[in-house]
């Protein structure tokens, strides 16, 4: 087979292979995510969990490791009844969500080549917490939101 002809077949079995806009746009939106975990929220975790462990706190990292869609960030404390246990003490969690407008409530109306919306969701134990656009969600911001809930739960 000609140079030619192996690059054209190339070219044109990737591009059967992409599928329709929708398909298109949920794999690049899920690559966001991927990214926005792996840049932003995993070095904001490992901030905290060496910060954490300087003040003698147990901090386990979970990551949705095959295809990241989520990290948490989980404190232990030694358990009251034996010491020889820990407890889970705090959990913080990103997730990351696409979707595309107006899919939720008027799922006919959604528009297959309109790209879809990637947020990330700040969930604890009691449930949602806040939702961003991942764009807006930065490292600092994950701390200092880390830190705000982390100072209530212990208060509490």
């Amino acid at each position: 087979m000609s140079e030619l002809k192996r690059k054209l077949n190339n070219i044109l079995k990737s591009e059967e292979q992409e599928g329709t806009p929708s398909d298109v746009y949920l794999k690049f939106a899920r690559m966001n995510i991927r990214d926005f975990i792996k840049n932003v929220v995993l070095p904001s975790y490992h901030e905290l969990k060496t910060e954490l462990e300087e003040h003698g706190k147990d901090v386990v990292i979970d990551v949705d490791e095959p295809n990241m869609n989520y990290a948490s960030i989980i404190v232990y404390t030694p358990s009251q009844t034996n010491p020889d246990e820990e407890v889970e003490e705090f959990c913080f969690r990103i997730r990351g969500k696409t979707y595309q407008k107006m899919q939720f409530a008027f799922p006919q109306h959604a528009e297959e080549d309109q790209p879809r919306v990637q947020r990330a969701e700040i969930v604890l134990r009691t449930g949602t917490l806040k939702e961003y656009d991942i764009e807006e969600l930065t490292k600092k911001e994950i701390i200092d939101r880390f830190l705000g809930e982390y100072e209530k739960w212990i208060k509490y």
